[in-house]
């Protein structure tokens, strides 16, 4: 067998008594942006395998052949690289959360980082010159305050769900939310198992001032929605407001609660967030010249600019969804453009929405100035993408 793939027998063996599979083995040379270590065949096709790691020596069946790739599973690790690190969580691998507990953190925020750049050279944004901050996580693990559970209280069994099905995996903690919603986890499962009947849901909370708070059977974020990492969504915080210029009014498009704006009221004569999840009620305190508009944005981009805004100075803050601008995109920048444009900074919680994002702006006369990389989510894939644009 080559170093990069076919071993010398290849089983075959009927996958659900429907099609053929092959077994390999293979060594791991890399790691994908989608979080799978990535090998290639002599053949020249490139294998995707989830939960391995660069320099890994495994066994694997394949699942699934496209035109330029194969997506693997992975059967045994014959060989551990040198690389890979134990992972504190028992569930790692059967639980659908974390995928890259096996692997070294400052490897995963590199990897994130190196995809971020590769996935904006590909796409030919020019970055060349351009600074990029770095914000990887400090604490790795406990970071998150809040997590959605799911119980069978007929099963006896209360967890998260296994990777693309229903099938609940039973805990009684879990390695990546905070110690005290890992403290109050027991007595919470005990009761939701006794006072319920079948399926039922739990979405444990921490708060800002520090309380644990459940909710039982309602819709996720039922507290109000807020970024699960406290610690990063501060820096997060910190980066936009150091990029972020001083203008007559400023725009926080996808706002939600203002979490990126509130702390800015001091800087601008005006602020407007915009969002479908602004508060139903109007916090107390809130600055008379901070506006929140409960619309959706392509509603909002339709709308004439009023006159309070007219021949103002702006600035721009966009923290879309996971899809991106989408729709909005046209009409949006369309309007914003209308502006003077002091700064517009673009957050992304997905690579390549963010990229589609950025390019739309730059045909409009926007350029990137910064770029960063922010890791809300340890122990995997995902990453916050982070640009600044001057006109």
């Amino acid at each position: 067998m080559g170093e990069a793939g076919i071993p010398h027998g290849i089983d075959l063996y009927p996958l659900n008594g429907q099609s053929i599979v092959e077994t390999l083995i293979v060594t791991i040379q890399d790691l994908a942006r989608g979080g799978a270590g990535v090998a290639r065949l002599d053949s020249g096709e490139v294998v995707f395998v989830p939960f391995t790691a660069p320099g890994d020596r495994v066994s694997i069946r394949i699942l699934e052949r496209k035109k330029n790739y194969c997506q693997g599973e992975l059967i045994e690790i014959l060989t551990p690289s040198p690389i890979r690190v134990e992972a504190p969580c028992p569930h790692f691998t059967k639980c659908g959360g974390c995928s890259w507990q096996h692997l070294p953190y400052s490897l995963q925020f590199e990897t994130k980082k190196k995809g971020l750049l590769h996935a904006l050279n590909r796409a030919q944004v020019g970055t060349e010159g351009v600074p990029f901050d770095d914000h990887p996580a400090e604490s790795p693990f406990h970071y998150r305050n809040r997590i959605q559970l799911h119980g069978d209280a007929d099963r006896k069994e209360l967890g998260f769900f296994r990777p693309g099905s229903r099938s609940i995996i039973d805990l009684d903690s879990c390695t990546i939310a905070e110690k005290p919603i890992n403290e109050a986890l027991p007595s919470l499962k005990a009761k939701g198992l006794q006072e319920f009947r079948g399926e039922f849901k739990l979405e444990i909370d921490l708060s800002l001032k520090g309380e644990v708070r459940a909710a039982w059977n309602q819709r996720n974020a039922a507290f109000g929605f807020r970024q699960v990492n406290d610690a990063q969504n501060a820096k997060l915080r910190t980066w936009v407001a150091s990029q972020v210029r001083d203008a007559d009014v400023l725009f926080d498009l996808f706002g939600g609660d203002g979490n990126l704006s509130l702390g800015l009221a001091s800087r601008f004569g005006s602020i407007e967030c915009v969002d479908l999840g602004v508060p139903k009620e109007r916090p107390s305190g809130l600055p008379d010249h901070f506006q929140f508009t409960r619309k959706d944005m392509e509603r909002w981009s339709a709308l004439p600019i009023s006159k309070e805004h007219q021949g103002k100075t702006a600035s721009v803050i966009l923290d879309p969804p996971r899809e991106g601008l989408n729709r909005a995109a046209s009409p949006l920048i369309r309007k914003i453009s209308k502006f003077k444009i002091q700064s517009l900074v673009l957050v992304g919680c997905d690579v390549d929405a963010f990229i589609r994002d950025l390019r739309n702006l730059e045909k409009e006369g926007f350029k990137l100035s910064r770029l960063g990389a922010l890791d809300l989510f340890p122990q995997t894939p995902h990453i916050e993408s982070l640009a600044l644009l001057l006109r």
